[in-house]
């Protein structure tokens, strides 16, 4: 079903955001594959076990979180995934997934959600679908505010057709504070998305962590990764 109201646009000629900031997010990301940085220097809190459930960003699948899921996994957390191969957004079936992989994950307890991108907006997504299953919930460069600007609008235009309606009819509501904890971290070098529709309003057990460095590398960022770990230790 098409959309009635668009949920991304192109940024415009005065903006930051483009295909240049695009084609820099592509050599920042080569550049970390081919050489990822350390692990931030600890100490850093460890974890308790829990199940964390990690759902990867827009065009992308599970594989592009490998870096995370090692540094968490050192940490003692429980890491999960939703088997995404590829990330097309909100159809019914990403949706039923990840409510499938929430549901299986939480019988043992309430389950913290990492979302990279748009990986975070469906974890809020969750969270407030299913706010007893879930801990926590922390967002990785994840525009919570729609239109979101973005020169990957032509990609989200060709896949709007097959984005669920009802979920996109209530797209707006996830921007609004949660029933459960939320940290956002951004960074004002996101050359992918504008950095302040990743911002969550103040409320009691939001907050907004800024960090510097590529949309496309923030899951293997040593400052989004100790922020990332306090999060979750916090919880």
């Amino acid at each position: 079903m098409i959309m009635a109201e668009v949920s991304a646009v192109f940024p415009p000629r005065n903006s930051k955001l483009g295909l240049q900031s695009w084609a820099r997010e592509m050599v920042a990301l080569a550049r970390v594959t081919l050489r990822p940085p350390d692990y931030p220097p600890g100490p850093l809190p460890r974890g308790d076990g829990r199940s964390v459930l990690l759902v990867p960003g827009f065009l992308s699948g599970d594989w592009s979180m490998a870096r995370l899921r090692s540094f968490l996994t050192a940490l003692g957390y429980r890491i999960e995934t939703a088997g995404i191969f590829f990330n097309p957004g909100p159809t019914a079936g990403m949706i039923a997934q990840l409510d499938d992989a929430l549901l299986r994950l939480s019988v043992t307890g309430p389950v913290a959600i990492v979302g990279q991108s748009l990986g975070g907006v469906l974890a809020r997504s969750l969270a407030l679908s299913h706010p007893d299953r879930v801990c926590c919930v922390v967002t990785l460069c994840s525009p919570i505010r729609f239109p979101v600007t973005t020169p990957l609008e032509p990609f989200a235009r060709m896949l709007a057709p097959f984005h669920d309606a009802g979920w996109v009819a209530r797209r707006h509501e996830i921007a609004k504070p949660l029933p459960v904890p939320v940290t956002a971290i951004y960074s004002t070098d996101d050359g992918i998305v504008d950095w302040r529709q990743c911002l969550q309003d103040e409320a009691p057990g939001s907050e907004n962590i800024g960090v510097h460095g590529a949309h496309t590398t923030i899951g293997s960022n040593p400052e989004a990764l100790a922020a990332i770990a306090f999060a979750l230790a916090r919880r």
